[in-house]
């Protein structure tokens, strides 16, 4: 285990009574450790559905120490989002999902796992009831309730405080888990015009001049270069729906960089951009789209 320290937790989780310890075991000889939930309140089998299960922070500690038990663990509960990272932790630094969800969440608190391997980002905000929970090829996890997150308080980069990302948490859902109603692009549309045809016509329309300021890699409207990067997806995607061909345009602009090619899990940067300005602002109109920031990445 990489650590437990309590100190660190957010005072804010620290104050919420939903708290429980937790008991490894291995139901037989060699297999991966699972975790056993108890109450504090009755030393018996603690559940994520039942709050008359879970205690406060000071007592769940204290029958931690009273009976060593291997830690604490955190009952979720709508108002606070917990994302689990799998496999995140690396040699000399962290995998690519894990580093792009960081930073679509700045500071908000993180730690590593008990097992030292993964990582632990929460925040506040809610997510969408037709919200996905998992994405096992990327190793992701996402939940808000009915769910126990085991703590250490192990600090990832100095992340100690609790933020609100109301903001961006369902999108960042959707970018890293998916969308019960997202529209798989499982095929190729074909195509109807040419690369050069469509910069051609997508710089002659209404929204031609930040097409244009765009294609030429300005980003200075937007808050960032990955901003940026979905907003001229988004405004491609009103001319075709082929995302090799949004690709190939992409590629062309003053907008690409190393970053487009970096591996996420089994897809990368620049196919998940995509997917998220077809199934967005790009299906509108080119206007509307080159007006959307979309997910920070």
């Amino acid at each position: 285990m990489s650590g437990f320290h309590t100190e660190n937790i957010p005072k804010e989780m620290r104050d919420l009574p939903q708290w429980v310890c937790f008991r490894k075991y291995a139901e037989n000889p060699g297999d991966h450790p699972k975790k056993m939930m108890i109450s504090p309140e009755t030393g018996e089998a603690a559940r994520s559905d039942d709050p008359s299960t879970w205690s406060n922070f000071f007592i769940a500690s204290s029958l931690m120490a009273r009976k060593r038990m291997d830690g604490l663990a955190f009952a979720l509960t709508r108002g606070i989002v917990f994302i689990d990272l799998d496999n995140a932790v690396l040699e000399g630094g962290v995998s690519n999902a894990a580093r792009e969800i960081l930073h679509a969440l700045p500071k908000t608190y993180a730690e590593t796992s008990c097992s030292g391997k993964g990582i632990h980002v929460f925040c506040k905000g809610t997510l969408d009831e037709a919200s996905l929970k998992r994405n096992d090829k990327l190793g992701i996890e996402m939940y808000q309730s009915k769910r126990f997150a085991c703590m250490t308080g192990d600090l990832v980069d100095g992340r100690g405080e609790l933020l609100d990302y109301s903001d961006r948490i369902q999108e960042v859902n959707k970018t890293f888990i998916g969308s019960r109603t997202e529209r798989e692009i499982s095929h190729y549309v074909d195509v109807t015009m040419d690369d050069q045809d469509i910069i051609d016509r997508a710089s002659s329309c209404r929204s031609g001049e930040k097409f244009k300021r765009l294609f030429a890699g300005d980003t200075s409207a937007y808050p960032s270069h990955s901003n940026a990067d979905f907003a001229l997806c988004g405004m491609l995607s009103f001319w075709t729906k082929d995302p090799r061909q949004i690709d190939s345009i992409f590629r062309r602009s003053g907008l690409m960089r190393e970053k487009w090619d970096r591996k996420i899990g089994s897809t990368t940067y620049g196919d998940l951009t995509i997917r998220n300005a077809l199934r967005g602002a790009g299906w509108g109109n080119p206007r509307k789209a080159a007006e959307s920031d979309g997910p920070e990445m």
